[in-house]
């Protein structure tokens, strides 16, 4: 081979891989475009650009401003919420112990634990929050006027314990949780003589934490003698084998043996031992009464949020008297509620990918059960004093070794007397009129509690009603009250709540004939022994003043058979939730007999007929839908609908103008946004997660234009018992979305109000309580504050997302009354609540029964909209991956009622043909009504007016994206073009001179 030819062929195989590099280069290209334009909206979420702008077609004049700041800069709103939210902490945390170490005088300190140097200022998954600007919690009592021990400050911080720290899941669940604590033995002689300088208290801290995904462990088995590295959702995740073989056994709420060891070494070296509780779970608390460990006082923190830890310095110095009540009732074992025995990780028999939970206690959750069978033992009924449930070798159960703090339990520096003046009922509201007077000579603030018991009758035995021997059904919190100081309290009561849910008689709610009583007491347990005074009852654990109690008898009542939002009948939709629609031989706890019912670990056998129930539903077609009107030009705008009431007319004149695309577009794609709809001038809107701060938007975040605040958690602000925080809160969350400004953070979702059905849910931290009725409040009173400020709220887990082991596929069943009377009465105030109530609801990921909660009718268009009257959108938990969520479909959900997808990916949950389906197309009107119904309301029309158009536009990073494709296929072309003409010149430049070459040999030839 001559060498040109030799040439040529290395320049085509140069050209030709040149070729292929560009090639490979524009394939990259198109892959990175397609995807870009799958998350397009999410992508923009992000980076907080907008992608839409807005055209004024009118004069300009109308005031199109809806929604306003109260402050009138960042700073001035910032300032604001750290000063409400110190004030909710001031208020939430509890004094669980005080044997007269607090309040202390500002002195020398020292702090033990590694989660002193740690703090859980918020909690895992979406419940996350930004610590950039907290206090750690050295800072906040140093504010507080106390010195703090510099040398084990070090320790925890820079020495030997300052890689020492507690493991967490991650927010898929994968990993485990383990608590590691920094021995007492690795204290060296620096760390031991500083002590002495250092003793006017030891402050303990001890922090259990939560997350989405994964419940916290109820024993540690083998497998924790073993360190883990396993591929976790968010990167490698390594966990450390547990701190000692003593641990095997013990649960995530009580303490390790290095804690009890460091508590123990610190009772031995200081007169005053203090315990911080860092923990949104109720944690098992037994040490607190044990000699050994010397513990003077306990303070509950909760998950203090960003400033919360300063309200430690404010409580412990005496700055502020506490005032916080516990929302969970403290058992001395926390493995001893009945819902203990069907919890966690469950699979159906003769499935092995059917996971359930059965909730068997019924209504007996938290203090329902340990107060009604206190009750049951004082009176002799039921079966009570048996064995089953109390501690392994007890021969009989008492109250006083269940139960350590009873729910609304909390102590103060201060001592309060409460006197029940009167107490009137008319027209179906019991008003109870309360003077409380400050006894003691502290400045501080108490709870008035009210409680009530409905009658256990014959009927009720019968027919499987349950009763709880005592509920709240109101509370109130005081002014802050000089020493001897007084102030009259009024708390109405509606005698709806009184009312139970009877499934198996009438079908419905009924108040039963009977003698009724609503007392006031100190905590659940105190008002049931005044409830049992004023019935004539001595033989009770304390003695209970009747004069705290009334006694109303009432005549049966049939009124709350009927909706009073909508006036429709309220008649069983949970029957196929219902254990007993499947084996007709099962039994709920009942204290008619508690022995004989206790709950026992449930086998649930996979049936065909529960095989077939399980399968992903699949949407039907109804043959008698006709296609709705598209494409009108009616000249309206969802500005003009901003007063317009959802049953108006007007609406379907407005819903006539969507294009089928813009509703398909609009229900499919709503993660963490709804999509503008350009027809009706519908701006799109940016949904942020987390229950305690604006920064949460998918797993990435969210990109904001003003700073926002991290609040403490949700059981911090439930702990106040005021209501008004909570409403601050709301408030305070909302105007942090309305610094947003045109970016539109208009949705959140949040408050969270599943319920403390055990103390192991993995989110407990992030739910108000064990008891629906305070949780309704809660979350009613934040719902409110942030639509005052034009939030859409999506109130959430609904429902019966009451733990977090396969939560994304757990049947969960249980009886209609617990259904009802426990876990839907958290989200009823808020859905129900009309012009103050949510815009939103987000469902559960769990089956209601055997099926997706999104495709339960019954539960989300009956309840939700037949008997609540809601007029918003109803919302899926994450959708974003068919793959993992199938049961999410979008034919059945949409048939049940469900109106967005939580889904940022622009290609998922495709409909075949819907444009020409009549029912998808209904059903697609009907969501995309809803979902702009909740728009309409919401800080995203702040700036359109009635004559504004709204019109899509490439946010910034499109522009760019779309610059660098231009100039990447300039280039391709260019390249492509310059390879392919050096090809031809090498080609050329051969045949050339190979034509000469044969010229030559042929001149040889002839010569």
């Amino acid at each position: 081979m001559t060498d040109q030819k030799k040439s040529s062929g290395s320049i085509t195989r140069r050209s030709a891989l040149g070729l292929g590099g560009i090639g490979v280069g524009a394939a990259a290209l198109g892959v990175g475009n397609y995807y870009a334009n799958k998350y397009a909206p999410i992508i923009s979420t992000y980076l907080g650009q907008k992608a839409y702008e807005v055209k004024e077609t009118g004069d300009g004049t109308e005031d199109n401003q809806y929604f306003k700041s109260s402050y009138g800069s960042s700073d001035e709103r910032l300032a604001a919420d750290a000063q409400a939210a110190r004030e909710t902490a001031q208020e939430g945390f509890v004094l669980l112990k005080n044997d007269g170490a607090l309040p202390l005088a500002a002195g020398k300190v020292t702090l033990f634990g590694v989660s002193s140097a740690s703090i859980l200022y918020g909690g895992g998954g979406s419940g996350t929050v930004d610590t950039s600007t907290a206090p750690t919690l050295k800072e906040a009592l140093e504010s507080a006027g106390f010195q703090i021990n510099p040398t084990m400050w070090s320790f925890y911080t820079e020495g030997a314990a300052s890689s020492i720290r507690m493991d967490v899941a991650d927010i898929a669940g994968t990993g485990r949780y383990v608590i590691h604590e920094a021995s007492a033995e690795l204290f060296g002689d620096a760390e031991e003589q500083s002590l002495a300088e250092y003793s006017d208290a030891a402050i303990v801290t001890f922090a259990r934490s939560g997350s989405e995904s994964s419940d916290v462990p109820r024993a540690y088995d083998e497998s924790y003698l073993e360190d883990m590295d396993i591929k976790g959702y968010a990167g490698d995740f390594h966990s450390d084998r547990l701190d000692s073989r003593a641990d095997l056994g013990r649960h995530y709420l009580e303490l390790t043996a290095t804690e009890e060891a460091l508590l123990a070494y610190v009772s031995e070296r200081f007169n005053k031992v203090i315990v911080l509780v860092n923990s949104g779970n109720a944690m098992e608390l037994a040490f607190l009464d044990e000699a050994a460990y010397g513990v003077d006082a306990c303070l509950w923190i909760g998950n203090p949020g960003q400033d919360g830890l300063y309200a430690v310095g404010d409580i412990l110095s005496g700055a502020v008297s506490p005032s916080g009540r516990t929302v969970d009732t403290y058992a001395y074992d926390s493995l001893s509620a009945p819902a203990l025995q069907n919890f966690g990780r469950n699979v159906m028999s003769g499935s092995d990918k059917a996971p359930f939970v059965v909730y068997q206690e019924g209504i007996y959750v938290g203090y329902k059960y340990y107060e009604t069978r206190y009750e049951d033992c004082v009176l002799g009924q039921g079966s009570a004093e048996a064995a089953v449930g109390a501690p392994e070798g007890a021969g009989s159960w008492s109250y006083s070794d269940a139960v350590q703090f009873p729910f609304g339990f909390g102590l103060s520096y201060t001592t309060f007397e409460q006197q029940l003046l009167d107490c009137v009922e008319k027209d179906g509201v019991a008003t109870l009129t309360v003077e409380v007077r400050n006894a003691g000579t502290v400045a501080g603030r108490d709870v008035v509690e009210v409680y009530g018991q409905s009658p256990y009758t014959d009927y009720d035995r019968e027919n499987g009603v349950e009763k709880s021997a005592i509920q709240l059904v109101g509370f109130a919190k005081t002014d802050e009250l000089a020493p001897s100081a007084s102030q009259t309290v009024e708390v109405q009561v509606s005698l709806a709540d009184l009312k139970s849910y009877d499934a198996g008689g009438r079908g419905s709610y009924v108040l039963e004939a009977g003698d009724y009583y609503l007392a006031i007491g100190a905590d659940a347990h105190d008002a049931l022994n005044n409830v049992l005074a004023a019935k004539g009852v001595s033989d009770t654990d304390a003695a209970g003043d009747a004069a705290k109690a009334a006694k109303l008898t009432l005549a049966g009542s049939d009124a709350y058979e009927t909706s009073p939002y909508t006036g429709v009948p309220v008649t069983n939709q949970f029957e196929d939730a219902d254990v007993r629609s499947y084996d007709p031989s099962f039994v709920y706890l009942t204290r008619s007999d508690w022995a004989g019912t206790y709950p026992t670990t449930y086998d649930f056998k996979a049936t065909s007929e529960v095989l077939a129930a399980l399968a992903v539903q699949e949407g039907t077609d109804d043959p008698n839908a006709s296609m709705p009107t598209t494409g009108a030009q009616n000249g309206l705008t969802l500005a003009m609908m901003r007063d317009t009431p959802a049953e108006d007319a007007a609406w379907d004149d407005l819903l006539d103008q969507l294009s089928a695309e813009e509703m398909y577009s609009l229900v499919r794609v709503g993660g963490y946004q709804t999509q503008a709809v350009s027809s009706v001038g519908a701006p799109p809107t940016v949904c942020v997660d987390g229950p305690a701060y604006v920064g949460n938007a998918g797993t990435t975040g969210v990109t904001v234009s003003e700073k926002t605040y991290s609040w403490c958690s949700e059981v911090v602000i439930s702990s106040t018992w005021n209501t008004a925080r909570a409403q601050a809160m709301g408030e305070q969350i909302g105007e942090d979305c309305l610094a947003q400004g045109e970016l539109n953070f208009a949705g959140w979702y949040a408050p969270s109000m599943n319920i403390h059905r055990t103390p192991f849910s993995g989110r407990n931290f992030e739910y108000y309580s064990e008891d629906g009725f305070l949780s309704g409040r809660f979350g009613a009173a934040t719902v409110r504050g942030a639509r005052s400020k034009g939030v859409i709220t999506f109130v959430k887990h609904f429902a019966l997302n009451d733990q977090e082991t396969m939560r994304t596929k757990v049947a969960t069943l249980s009886n209609e009354q617990a259904i009802r009377e426990v876990y839907l009465a958290a989200f009823e105030p808020s859905v129900s609540g009309g012009d103050e109530g949510t815009l939103g609801i987000m469902l559960s990921m769990n089956r209601v029964g055997l099926v997706w909660s999104g495709d339960h009718r019954g539960l989300v268009t009956n309840v939700v909209r037949g008997e609540w009257g809601f007029d918003g959108v109803v919302i899926t938990d994450q959708a974003s991956y068919p793959q993992a969520f199938p049961l999410l479909a979008i034919r059945a959900g949409l048939g049940a009622g469900t109106d967005l997808w939580l889904n940022s990916g622009t290609d998922n949950w495709q409909i075949d043909g819907y444009a020409s389906n009549p029912t998808v197309m209904c059903q697609l009107r009907e969501a995309s009504r809803h979902i702009l119904y909740a728009v309409s309301r919401s800080l995203a029309m702040n700036g359109i007016s009635s004559t504004a158009e709204v019109v899509p536009a490439m946010a910034t990073w499109q522009k760019a994206l779309t610059g660098v494709d231009v100039v990447a296929g300039v280039a391709a072309v260019a390249g492509a073009w310059a390879i392919v003409r050096n090809m031809r010149r090498a080609k050329a430049k051969v045949s050339d001179e190979a034509q000469d070459e044969t010229d030559e040999k042929n001149d040889e030839v002839e010569a």
